[in-house]
């Protein structure tokens, strides 16, 4: 594997070819890691390809199977034009296909990227706060990513009410929206707190859900980040007596309960 880096992925090319003293056609590029622009100045990294030669063999084989022969007759160069023309089609499909699964490559290493990134940008903040932590990544799923975060200042990381680690877990998402990972969801936890959370949030939700019962009117609950009344309103999703929805704006919008 020969690598280099740029930039961007084309300097990071440029550099390959001339140090290849090579062609584009004469070369095979494998994204090894996109480029990072960084966020807020962390983070920041150049693009790295891997520039490989064609073997040789195959650049001789593609003259010797592509030199039409010479008609004999004037039918025959009649047969000859009518049939190259399927063949150009057949060649140029084959290739604009094979484009799709190496797109789809490099925006899947893009992502891994952006998720190894997201892990250190969030070290740098905890460090930055005073407290000693290390980051496990987890991935239960593709498009999931869960930070977990071990410190013997679990109270000072989480914070009164989760305000600390919940800006924490903004910050990355911003940062995985910003470097390629719109799609992927991002959970910080430390201490099993958000097992924990949602525990007391289904109590809250079922507990408020009987109030509303009893009395008839609704009830406006405290303001919480989207993810936490998610879980309020699936816990009384299929509650009969009572509906929900949110109300208000960020950072301050509320779940309401009310009779249904």
């Amino acid at each position: 594997m020969t690598i280099f880096t740029g930039k961007t992925e084309a300097a990071a090319i440029t550099a390959g070819l001339n140090a290849l003293n090579a062609t584009r056609e004469q070369v095979t590029v494998q994204v090894v890691a996109a480029a990072r622009k960084g966020w807020l100045g962390i983070g920041r990294r150049d693009a790295q390809v891997d520039v490989q030669l064609k073997a040789p063999a195959a650049a001789d084989a593609q003259p010797t199977s592509a030199a039409p022969q010479p008609p004999t007759s004037a039918a025959a160069a009649v047969t000859s034009t009518a049939s190259a023309a399927p063949r150009e089609t057949a060649t140029a499909t084959p290739a604009a296909h094979s484009a799709q699964p190496a797109q789809s490559a490099q925006n899947s290493a893009q992502r891994q990227a952006a998720i190894t990134a997201v892990a250190d940008y969030v070290s740098t903040i905890v460090a930055q706060l005073g407290i000693q932590a290390t980051v496990d990544v987890q991935q239960p799923a593709r498009r999931q990513v869960r930070l977990e975060l071990a410190t013997d200042k679990e109270g000072l990381l989480i914070g009164k009410h989760g305000r600390t680690i919940n800006a924490l877990q903004s910050l990355a998402q911003l940062f995985l929206n910003h470097h390629g990972a719109a799609h992927v969801i991002v959970e910080l936890d430390v201490a099993d707190y958000r097992e924990r959370r949602r525990t007391t949030l289904a109590r809250l939700a079922e507990n408020t859900a009987r109030e509303v019962v009893a009395s008839g009117k609704p009830i406006y609950l405290d303001p919480m980040p989207s993810f936490e009344r998610k879980q309020i309103h699936a816990a009384l999703a299929k509650n009969r007596h009572v509906t929900t929805y949110s109300a208000g704006k960020e950072p301050h919008r509320a779940v309401v309960i009310e009779p249904a």
